[in-house]
This record gives C-alpha cells, structure tokens and sequence, in this order.
C-alpha cells in the first residue's frame, strides 16, 4: 500500500484566519469618554510607564491605557505603528516576565497579542524584541496565572500565523508543546469540576464561563500554531503532547472545540504524514475514534469539514495505526454525505475518506464497507458525467444539470475518488469480497465504458486513468468468478478499443494513462473468454513482464494546500500537477 500526495491550493485551509486581535477575550466594553484613549495622550502614558515601579498604581494604569488605545472601536494598524514608534517595546518586554503583577502581565500580553495580530514588520518587530521569550516564559512559569498564560499563548499563535519561518521557530523553542501542556492542565480541571457537579458521562460540558474561553483561545492557538510549511517531520516529537491534547478538548460539548480541535488535528496528522516515529509514540483519549464518528452527525458544515479533514489524514496512516483511530460506527455514518444532493465540498472529502478506508485491510472491507449496499449504491451513482446523462441510443452524453456543471471540477474530483473506491475493493476484497460487489454493483462493467464514451477531449486525465485501471482489474480478478465474456464481448461489441484509440490520441503526453490504455487493450484483444488463468500467466500471454495486480490501486492520499504539512510533502504534490 502506497500513499500519493495530491496539490489542492485552493484548500479550505487557506481561507482560516491566521491572526486574530483580541478586543473581547474578557468580554470589557468601553463606552464612556473617560475610557478612550486618544494619541495625543501617549507621550504622557509613556512618561508614566518609564517613571513608575511596577509594584505602582501608574505603571500599571500605563500600561492598561495603551492597550485600550489598540482595542478601542476605532483602533487599526496605524495605532500599532504609533504604540511601537512610542519606544516602549522593551519595558513591555520586561514587564511581560514580571510574576508578581499578574495584572500587569496580562494587559502586557495583551499588548503583544493585537501588535502580533498587524503587518509582517509590526510582528517582526516583536520578534526582534525578543517577545517570544518573554511569552515562552510566561507559559512556563508555575507562578503565571492561567489568564495570563492563555493571553500568552494568543499572542504567539499569531507569530505562528505570520509565516511558515516563524512557525518552525516556535517549533525549535517548543512553544507548542507549552501551549498544550496548558490545555491539558486545563482541562483535567474542567473535567474534575465536571464530576463535582456529578456530571460522569462521556463528553463534558464546561459550566466555568472564564475557563471556557482560557480552553477555546488555547485549542484555537494550538490549531493555528498546528500550520506547515516546513520541514515539520524533523520536529515530530514536538507535536506529540499538543495531538494528545487537541483528542481531549474536542471531547467537551462546545461546538467551538470542535471545530478549533478538528482543525488542529488534521493539521498534526498532516504534519506528520509518513513520520513513522511519530505513529509510535502518539497518545490520544482512547474516546477520540468514536468522538469523531459522532460528530459527523452534528449539523454544520463549520464542524463536518474539519473532522472529515482529520479522517483523510487518519485513513491516509498504514492499517497498523489507522485502525486504531477507527471506530466500527465511522463507515455508516460517513454515508449521510455520500448521496449526490450533499454539498460538493462536504462530498468530495467524505468520498477521499471512503476511497482510503477501501485501501484497508480485507477483513475490514469486507466486514465494514461491502456490507453497506447504500455506500455501493452512492458509489456507482457517482461514477458517471457529473450533471449529464447517458443516452444508449446514441452512445453520449447530454446536459442534464447546469447546477452541476457549474462546478464540473469539483465534481470530476469525486468521480475520481469512485472510482478510487472501486478499484481499492478490487485490490482489497478476496473472492467473496468480489462476488459482494458485483452482485451489488452488476453493471459496473457498463458504467465505466459509458464513462470513457464522453468527450474525450474533455474528460479530465485522472478520471479517464482510473477508469481504465478499474476496467484493467476487472479483468484480472472479475473473470476468475464469472469468466471475462459477459462484459468483455460487450465492451468489444460497443467499440472499446476504438475508444481507447481516441484517448490515446487526445492524451499522447499522459504516460500513465497511455500506460493503462495499452495495457487495457492487450487484455480485451486477447480475453478468451473465461479467464481462470493465474495472474502471472495470463501477464505471460499478454506479453507483460509481471502482473499487475494493483494498477494504481490499494493507495491512500491526502491534500496539500500552500501551507499544511511538511514542505517536502508539498514540494512532491506540486510536482505531481499536471495540465
């Protein structure tokens, strides 16, 4: 079983805000005139700042007044330029260490938090002040309080949210794991206060409103902090506390966390695709599998996208470590989102999930998957010309919905990925598995030559490729039950190797597809009939080298957008484009 890396820059992932100003983490208002700041009043606010003690009512008025001046309804990047041309960063940055003022830490912080939240040079800036220190010690300290810790975990979540650089910085300072090392201790509390109130079930609800939004703000920031871009594998270890503590928080019933710690552990898992040491030594809630199943049901696609994100990365594990983050509830109720009215988005990653979970295991396929005629069904509905119809008669396609050639990508992805499903059943499934199959899909043969009928100028590589890799296969391995001439005297009869003539010919730069399709055509041009020949005997006859039992099946894939996972990991599925 091989994985592949697929490139998909216009990723939801992209779109996630990676900074956010904090202007109502304490939920203050400032209404009247006496609590607006104007820029005139700076250099005074300064002078207090510089003169005063720590310990002193004015330092600390100082310094809440300058963070007023940034979270005040008027407030922009320009009053960050007119905080840091004031000169004060460095006495920020002492006072942001200073244990015994925990108030002054905290509006400190928060200082950091909304100038992290600017321009790249604002947050540079910081940088250079060495702010990310300051934070780091803060998180660390046994004497911070966990307000002020929270505080500082924001503002570092949007260093991380500044650059892919910036975040393997915080990596090589295990800013990361301080982070989660918070939430967990966070959270056992919550969890203990839970029982108090005699709450012993199997998700818990947060009743402390101020320790809600400490465990909110810091699954948020080790999402955002989660991001790649770089060369994440060389750091695995340094994500192993924060995986443990994203599969506690997403337990709590509060859909924020949900969404905040799906997001976070897609992230991890594809931080750490193919980093083996990492698969070894993870822990995790031992609810976490059977949470994730559940929370499909949960209404929204704010929640549903994230934890199917997850599950492509969790399918995408080898079986060893994959199924432990199974539950035997997941296949049935991923087939809510297979049908054809689901949203295209929520679709096309639920069919990715399915498609790697058929790269599983035999025993699992058979037992999980083909046992669910609905998921079969699902399946060939999709294995057609998205938003057309198939006219015998004539042998082509006409338009039947402009609603879904509107987004005829997105739709072909899907195609694609049936059709992934059904050649990973093939490569999976034993002789019941295939007898399964067919007997619930029998006129699979005819829906992929229907397929191949389309346009062939049109019809997009991938499909087209899988497409003959499933014809391939079911040659191979179909005939050993049924013979081939129930379908192969009909593909014959319909004009297939006329057909692949024609793709050949629109596709003569695609070596993979050109690959298949003359592979295809031995197969059909030489097919007898009944085929109980052994696979490498029949490789012989055809003139082939070695069988090829898997023809690009039996894989798992995950996607990469500009900003996920390892950077070599991009730099292989950027390589994989093609035109």
């Amino acid at each position: 079983m091989t994985t592949e890396d697929e490139f998909d820059p216009e990723d939801i992932l992209f779109e996630i805000n990676r900074k956010l100003a904090n202007v109502s983490i304490t939920h203050l208002s400032f209404d009247s005139e006496h609590d607006t700041v104007d820029k005139s009043n700076l250099p005074e606010i300064k002078y207090y700042l510089c003169s005063s003690q720590p310990n002193e009512r004015e330092c600390f008025q100082s310094v809440q007044m300058l963070r007023k001046y940034l979270t005040q309804a008027h407030s922009s990047n320009s009053c960050v330029d007119d905080i840091i041309n004031l000169g004060v960063l460095s006495q920020l940055r002492e006072l942001l260490v200073h244990h015994e003022q925990h108030d002054i830490q905290f509006e400190a912080a928060w200082i950091v938090t909304n100038i992290a939240a600017g321009t790249s040079k604002q947050t540079e800036m910081l940088v250079n002040a060495d702010f990310i220190a300051g934070l780091l010690e803060c998180l660390n300290s046994q004497q911070t309080i966990i307000n002020v810790k929270t505080q500082a975990a924001w503002a570092l979540s949007n260093f991380a949210g500044e650059s892919p650089q910036l975040r393997q910085l915080l990596i090589q300072n295990d800013v990361l794991g301080a982070v989660a090392q918070v939430l967990l201790d966070v959270t056992h509390k919550a969890k203990d206060d839970s029982r108090e109130y005699g709450c012993y079930g199997d998700t818990t609800t947060v009743f402390d409103e101020e320790m809600l939004t400490d465990i909110k703000a810091l699954t948020w920031a080790i999402s955002n902090m989660s991001r790649g871009g770089f060369y994440t594998a060389d750091y695995w270890s340094k994500y192993l506390v924060a995986f443990d503590a994203l599969s506690q928080c997403i337990l709590f019933d509060h859909v924020d966390l949900w969404i905040d710690g799906g997001w976070g552990l897609s992230r991890i898992l594809h931080n750490m695709h193919g980093v083996t040491p990492f698969y070894e030594n993870f822990t995790f809630s031992p609810r976490l599998p059977s949470r994730l199943a559940e929370l499909l049901h949960e209404s929204g696609r704010a929640v549903t996208i994230p934890i199917l994100r997850t599950l492509i990365n969790i399918t995408s594990l080898p079986d060893s470590y994959c199924m432990k983050l199974i539950d035997k509830q997941l296949v049935r109720n991923l087939l809510s989102f297979m049908s054809p009215e689901i949203e295209t988005g929520v679709r096309r990653d639920t069919y990715l999930v399915v498609a790697n979970l058929a790269a599983c295991n035999e025993d699992f396929v058979e037992k999980s998957m083909l046992i669910e005629s609905r998921l079969i069904h699902h399946v060939r509905d999709h294995i057609c010309v998205p938003g057309h119809m198939y006219i015998a008669t004539t042998g082509e396609w006409t338009m039947t919905s402009k609603r879904k050639t509107a987004t005829m990508p997105e739709e072909w992805k899907i195609t694609t990925d049936a059709l992934w499903i059904i050649c990973n059943f093939l490569t999976a499934c034993g002789d019941d598995g295939i007898v399964t199959l067919l007997d619930q899909f029998p006129d699979l043969p005819r829906s992929l030559l229907k397929l191949i009928h389309f346009d062939r100028y049109a019809l997009p590589t991938q499909v087209a490729t899988k497409t003959m890799d499933a014809m391939i296969q079911l040659v191979e391995k179909v005939g050993k039950h049924y013979g081939n001439d129930w379908f192969v005297d009909s593909w014959k009869a319909l004009g297939i190797e006329r057909t692949i003539d024609q793709i050949l010919e629109a596709n003569p730069t695609q070596k993979n597809l050109m690959d298949s399709c003359h592979e295809l055509k031995a197969l059909v041009s030489s097919s007898t009939g009944s085929t109980s020949t052994s696979d490498v005997g029949m490789a012989a006859a055809f003139g082939l080298n070695v069988p090829r039992k898997n023809t690009s099946a039996s894989k798992r894939r995950v996607l990469h957008g500009f900003e996920d996972g390892d950077v070599r990991l991009i730099e292989n599925a950027v390589g994989k484009l093609s035109i």
